[in-house]
């Protein structure tokens, strides 16, 4: 096999990410969330038909199974945002591989690619403007959505210029946003790969 051959071999086998496990993560909050509730809701009507408990003490056990019931939305709250998180984070990875083996950017310019301006000035010298490439306003949605969880959990002026975000309104129902992009940026990612392979001569 021949250097060339490897790298593209590498390039190719860079967009092979965790998109199973991260769902799995999601899947298997929401699982738990259904058969917390179900446990709950039963314990609720067992407390409700105890003539052995006064009235204040079930108004106190009713409150305190309420509580579990707040932290279980919290649980699939923040899985939805880990979806989001966990995604762009490896289809980071997997833009920044492709780029380094294919053997057209160097080691310092690779390392500079976690800021956007500095990816698409980049790529734009030596491969193409990513910008026009099919899939590009998803992924970069999810970069600005990754950034505001990392920094406040609100929309941030960068987010708001998408449609349906309200700047400084808190991130919710990520799960969704998730699955609305997921397409969009893997499409991107193999335009991305593509244009990549195409310059590797």
């Amino acid at each position: 096999m021949t250097k060339l051959s490897l790298q593209k071999l590498q390039v190719n086998l860079a967009t092979h990410y965790y998109e199973k496990t991260i769902e799995g993560i999601y899947l298997s909050a929401t699982q738990a969330k259904v058969h917390l509730e179900k446990e709950l809701k039963q314990q609720a009507n067992d407390i409700t038909v105890d003539n052995s408990l006064s009235k204040e003490e079930k108004a106190y056990l009713i409150d305190t199974l309420s509580d579990e019931c707040f932290l279980s939305e919290k649980t699939t709250e923040l899985a939805g945002e880990m979806m989001v998180v966990a995604f762009y984070k490896t289809i980071e990875i997997a833009i920044k591989d492709m780029l380094k083996f294919s053997g057209l950017f160097t080691e310092a310019q690779i390392r500079s690619f976690y800021r956007i301006a500095e990816l698409k000035k980049q790529v734009s010298k030596k491969i193409c403007n990513i910008e026009k490439l099919n899939g590009f306003n998803a992924y970069d949605e999810l970069r600005c959505i990754n950034n505001c969880i990392k920094h406040s959990g609100k929309v941030n002026d960068e987010l708001s210029k998408y449609p349906n975000w309200k700047k400084g309104s808190k991130l919710s129902n990520l799960d969704k946003k998730y699955w609305r992009l997921k397409a969009g940026v893997n499409g991107f990612v193999k335009s991305l790969q593509k244009e990549i392979l195409a310059k590797m001569v």
